[in-house]
C-alpha cells in the first residue's frame, strides 16, 4: 500500500485539529501464515506461487500459475490469526460474489474462492502494470492530459458497478490499477463493496485507528480510506454511488497535486476537515491546470450527497465533453474537406469543359490572325529594324503601323509583336512590338511591369513557349495549346513565321489575345462553389449540432 505524498498538516483554509491526548499503540498487523509452496507443490493441487506482489490492508497478493486452466493469476489470502473473526470472512466472501456481478473490462475479474490449510483465498485477473499510487510515488504530478486518459475508463469501470447495484465505499489510488493495454485503467479490490439490495447486519465497524503513523490509504476495519472517505462515511453511513464519486474526486485531485485535500494527526481531526472545511482550489494549486477539470473535482468533493453529480454518466459526460468536441470538429473538417473536394471536381469538370469549347473556337482564329499580319511583314525591313534597333526609322514605323491597325479592330487582343529566333534554342529578340516604350498609362507616374515596354533587341524566353519554335520549324502557323493566366487574365496566343519568297525566315508574328467571357466563368465559378461549400458546411454544423442535443436530451 501507499502513503500520501508529504503535504502540510492542514489544507489551505482546513479546520485545526481538535487537541488529543497521548495516541493509542497501534494495532500491529498480524502476520499472513506461511503457505508451503516449494517446487513440485500446489496449493489445493491448483496454483503454485510465482512471486509474492505485495501485502495490504486485509492480507497478502501472489501471483500464481494455475495449472488447471493453464493462466495466470493474482491470488490474495487473507491474514489469518485468532483476531480475525466471521465478519472479516464475511467481507472476503463477499469481495467474491460482488465481482462476480460486475462484467466489465475495466473491473477487475476474480476467479475463485477457496481455503487451504486454514488460509483463505481468492484468484483472481492478474492484471500486467503498476497500481496509481505506484505511479504517484515514481513520478511527478499528473498533467491534465494523463488524468483525463485514466479518469474516462475509471467512470466506465465505476459505471457498470453502480448499474449492477454495487457501490464500491473505498476506491483510491492502490486499488487502481495502470494497464499496459486498450483498457488504460482498471478497479480492484471490492473488500468493503457493498451491493444495493444488501441490509448492514455485517457485524459492528470497528472504529478508525488514531494513529498519524500509518499511511491513510491503509482501509480500517471496513469502513474505507480515510484520506478518500466522503463525509457520510464518517458518520457511520454506507453511502451511496454519490460516496464513490467523493473518492474519485478525491483521486483526481492527488494526481494532478500529489498531496492529499486534507491531512490531519487523527481521524476525529480528519474527519472534521472532510465535513467542513472548504474545498481546496486545484486551480489555485496547479498553474495551467485544465479548469473544466477542476471545475469536475470540486463538484465531486460537495460536502453533501446531493450537490454531487447524480450519476457516473454526469462525470462522464463532462470529462467527455472536450473529447466530443475535438472529435466534432474533426467530423464537421473531414465533411467539410469532403464536401469542398466534391465541388472543386466538379467546378474543374465545367471549366474545362468551358475552356476546351472556347479553345477549339480561338486557336484556329488566333493562328489565323498572326498569318494574315505575318504575310504585311518586309523580311527585309525587319532586318534593317533588327541592325539599327531604332523605334523612328521608317521600317520600324511601317511594321509598327500594321500592328496599330489590327489592334486599333480587334480590342480583344493584348498585344502584337514580331520577334526574330537567336543562335540559342528557345531564345528570341524582340524586333517591333506594340509597344516599343514606357508608357504611363495609368498616370499614376510609375512604370509597373505591364507599362514597360519592348524595344527592339530586348531578350525573351521562350523555353515556356513551345509553339513558337514549332512554327519556324514547320512554316505554319500555330497557337498555344492552352490559355495563360496572368495580370491581364486569360490570353492565348497565336504564331505565324514570316515567310520571304517561298522561304522561313527568323522572324515570326505574335498575337495575345485575352477571352474576358471565359475569365468571367472561371471567377463566377469561383464564387459560386465557395458559397454552396460555405451553406454547406454550416447546414452540416447546424444538423450534428441537433442531434448532439437530442442524443443528450
Amino acid at each position: 500500500m501507499a502513503h500520501d505524498p508529504a503535504t502540510p498538516n492542514h489544507a489551505p483554509g482546513a479546520l485545526p485539529s481538535p487537541p488529543a491526548g497521548p495516541a493509542p499503540r497501534p494495532r500491529p498487523r498480524p502476520p499472513v501464515r506461511s503457505i508451503d509452496w516449494t517446487t513440485g507443490r500446489l496449493l489445493n493441487g491448483r496454483y503454485r506461487m510465482v512471486r509474492k506482489l505485495g501485502a495490504g490492508g486485509m492480507g497478502a497478493v501472489y501471483l500464481c500459475d494455475d495449472v488447471l486452466l493453464r493462466r495466470r493469476v493474482a491470488l490474495k489470502t487473507l491474514f489469518s490469526n485468532a483476531q480475525l473473526d466471521e465478519e472479516d470472512l464475511d467481507r472476503f466472501r463477499r469481495e467474491v460474489s460482488i465481482a462476480h456481478a460486475v462484467n466489465h473490462p475495466n473491473i477487475a475479474r476474480t476467479y475463485d474462492l477457496g481455503e487451504s490449510a486454514g488460509v483463505h483465498y481468492l484468484t483472481m485477473e492478474f492484471l500486467e502494470g503498476r497500481t496509481l499510487v505506484d505511479r504517484l510515488r515514481e513520478g511527478a504530478a499528473m498533467t491534465s492530459a494523463e488524468v483525463r486518459e485514466i479518469a474516462v475508463p475509471l467512470c466506465q469501470g465505476l459505471r457498470a458497478a453502480h448499474r449492477a447495484g454495487v457501490v464500491h465505499r473505498d476506491l483510491k489510488p492502490a486499488n487502481v490499477m495502470l494497464v499496459n493495454d486498450d483498457r488504460k485503467a482498471v478497479i480492484m479490490d471490492f473488500g468493503i463493496a457493498r451491493a444495493g439490495d444488501e441490509d448492514e447486519q455485517h457485524g459492528t465497524r470497528a472504529p478508525l485507528e488514531q494513529n498519524a503513523t500509518i499511511p491513510w490509504e491503509v482501509t480500517s476495519a471496513g469502513r474505507g480510506t480515510p484520506t478518500y472517505m466522503a463525509p457520510e462515511q464518517w458518520d457511520d453511513e454506507s453511502g451511496d454511488a454519490r460516496t464513490d464519486m467523493y473518492a474519485f474526486g478525491v483521486i483526481l485531485f492527488v494526481c494532478l497535486t500529489r498531496r492529499a485535500p486534507y491531512r490531519a494527526e487523527s481521524a476525529e481531526a480528519l474527519a472534521m476537515l472532510h465535513k467542513n472545511a472548504p474545498i481546496p482550489d486545484v486551480a489555485a494549486l496547479v498553474p495551467g491546470v485544465d479548469r473544466d477539470l477542476a471545475k469536475l473535482i470540486r463538484h465531486c468533493l460537495a460536502k453533501r450527497p446531493q450537490d454531487r453529480p447524480d450519476s457516473v454518466d454526469a462525470v462522464l459526460n463532462e470529462l467527455q465533453r472536450g473529447a466530443r468536441r475535438r472529435k466534432q470538429v474533426l467530423s464537421l473538417a473531414g465533411i467539410s474537406l469532403a464536401l469542398a473536394g466534391l465541388l472543386l471536381l466538379t467546378g474543374l469538370g465545367l471549366w474545362t469543359m468551358a475552356k476546351s469549347a472556347v479553345m477549339q473556337e480561338m486557336r484556329p482564329s488566333q493562328a489565323r490572325l498572326a498569318e494574315v499580319i505575318a504575310l504585311q511583314m518586309d523580311a527585309r525591313a525587319l532586318d534593317e529594324v533588327n541592325r539599327t534597333k531604332a523605334i523612328d526609322s521608317p521600317a520600324f514605323v511601317r511594321a509598327h503601323r500594321v500592328l496599330e491597325r489590327y489592334k486599333d479592330s480587334n480590342p480583344e487582343l493584348l498585344s502584337l509583336y514580331v520577334m526574330r529566333s537567336t543562335s540559342h534554342d528557345n531564345q528570341y529578340e524582340i524586333v517591333v512590338d506594340l509597344l516599343p516604350k514606357d508608357r504611363d498609362l495609368n498616370g499614376d507616374g510609375v512604370i509597373s511591369q505591364e507599362e514597360q515596354g519592348s524595344a527592339p533587341g530586348r531578350r525573351y524566353d521562350g523555353s515556356g513557349t513551345p509553339a513558337m519554335a514549332e512554327v519556324l520549324r514547320t512554316g505554319r502557323a500555330g497557337s498555344d495549346t492552352d490559355f495563360v493566366a496572368d495580370d491581364w487574365g486569360l490570353s492565348l496566343s497565336g504564331y505565324s513565321p514570316v515567310v520571304e519568297d517561298g522561304r522561313t525566315t527568323a522572324y515570326f508574328v505574335g498575337v495575345d489575345a485575352r477571352n474576358d467571357q471565359l475569365e468571367r466563368l472561371r471567377v463566377r465559378l469561383a464564387v459560386l462553389f465557395s458559397v454552396v461549400w460555405l451553406l454547406g458546411t454550416i447546414s452540416v454544423t447546424i444538423a450534428r449540432l441537433v442531434m448532439d442535443r437530442r442524443a443528450q436530451a
